[in-house]
């Protein structure tokens, strides 16, 4: 069955996350420029751009959810695999409840979405407590292409193919 509004919702999604890409490089070109290039804050703009990133990717898996009626649980569990064995969409959807929640842990002894994250994240190799673990987890579910926004948005189309089963 075909799900033209689907294709929409991807092509906005790839044009958003060109403008991310275009200005994680511009960041990274900078950041090569200096000799320190975290003391003029490179890295966490690098970083804060992926969480964007990555939290428009997640709008993404829930709008295609939702729109289709797929139990979100079981649909994360399609699509491409990272060798870790967690699916690149379910880390995909960590990364961005991570971006969107990490600052709130500190209030929380204990949390299970933290500890789930914090899982996904330790099964890609970047602890949740390294620096900049988002442009991490960027890099490794890239892999074997350079970290881009589009490379994650290439995920979500296998994924979303897995999903509606034209894979």
């Amino acid at each position: 069955m075909a799900h033209l509004w689907l294709e929409r919702e991807l092509e906005t999604l790839l044009s958003l996350v060109a403008s991310l890409d275009a200005q994680l490089e511009e960041v990274v070109s900078k950041s090569l420029a200096v000799e320190d290039a975290d003391q003029f804050g490179y890295f966490d703009v690098a970083e804060h751009i992926t969480g964007l990133g990555f939290v428009a990717c997640q709008t993404y898996i829930a709008t295609l959810c939702g729109g289709i009626g797929a139990e979100k649980r079981d649909a994360l569990k399609k699509g491409p695999l990272h060798s870790g064995g967690l699916s690149k969409a379910a880390i995909v959807n960590h990364a961005a409840n991570y971006w969107k929640h990490n600052n709130e842990w500190a209030l929380a002894k204990a949390d299970r979405r933290r500890e789930v994250i914090e899982k996904a994240f330790d099964s890609v190799g970047f602890s949740v407590g390294t620096d900049y673990p988002l442009s991490g987890v960027l890099t490794e579910i890239s892999e074997p292409h350079s970290a881009s926004l589009a490379c994650v948005a290439d995920i979500l189309r296998k994924w979303k193919d897995a999903v509606l089963g034209d894979a």
